[in-house]
């Protein structure tokens, strides 16, 4: 094996655990923002999409025609 080679070789080594240890930050990254999300907007009572429990429908249309032929 020629020096060329080696170094060719050691240097694909260096690319391939710099593009694995980057993939593993971009990883890492999304968990810790998926993360925080939870914490701040599910699990805080005071966050957007805090659910205690309870179902409150939007919209109830109680004035179903139950002849209508639209209805499914």
């Amino acid at each position: 094996m020629s020096r060329g080679q080696r170094t060719y070789s050691a240097l694909s080594d260096l690319e391939y655990r710099r593009d694995w240890v980057a993939e593993e930050d971009k990883y890492k990254a999304i968990q810790e923002a998926l993360a925080g999300f939870l914490n701040d907007e599910v699990l805080d009572p005071k966050g957007e999409h805090y659910y205690d429990g309870r179902l409150e429908p939007a919209c109830v249309d109680y004035n179903i025609d139950l002849d209508d032929p639209n209805l499914d």
